[in-house]
């Protein structure tokens, strides 16, 4: 295989990795805190979920809880907040430990076996997501400063007015 040849393979695979880019969230099962499995279509059915993938010992991720928590509560019951801890099995204790004492008002998701994260591609945490109630995927963001909180919001902000907008019309 000559060098050219090689390039060119790996473009295409590279454009075909993008076609097949995430734009649908698949459904998944993970247990909670209560060690019941629950699954993330049960959560769509109320409206759009924010996911996001988190860790005791990532500190960014530990900055942006707190913000997500009062997310939650400026949307009340129009959303579902739900934190996916990617700690190791024997770590779980400490992330049931760390939401508590922190009392926030998420649901959290333990996610041990990293079956989630591969499915959503996860490679750097915190990862934020934002899946609509048809499971499409309206915001995908990698990281954590202040502020980022506002961009989920706009989110879902825009979110919220083109379904009023679309209902109005119907």
């Amino acid at each position: 295989m000559t060098l050219r040849n090689l390039i060119l393979s790996i473009i295409l695979i590279l454009i075909i990795v993008q076609l097949f880019a995430l734009d649908k969230a698949p459904d998944f099962k993970l247990e909670n805190m209560k060690g019941k499995q629950v699954k993330l279509s049960d959560f769509l059915e109320k409206g759009p979920v924010i996911l996001d993938f988190w860790a005791t010992w990532c500190e960014p991720c530990k900055k942006e809880l707190p913000a997500l928590s009062k997310i939650q509560d400026i949307y009340k019951d129009s959303i579902t907040v739900i934190t996916i801890s990617c700690d190791k099995p024997r770590s779980k204790d400490k992330a049931k430990a760390y939401i508590k004492s922190q009392k926030l008002n998420v649901v959290n998701l333990f996610d041990t076996k990293k079956d989630v994260q591969k499915l959503f591609n996860v490679t750097n945490i915190p990862r934020t997501i934002i899946v609509a109630p048809d499971s499409t995927i309206i915001f995908d963001h990698t990281g954590y400063q202040r502020g980022d909180e506002n961009h989920i919001i706009e989110t879902l902000d825009k979110w919220f007015q083109q379904t009023e907008n679309k209902e109005e019309t119907e």
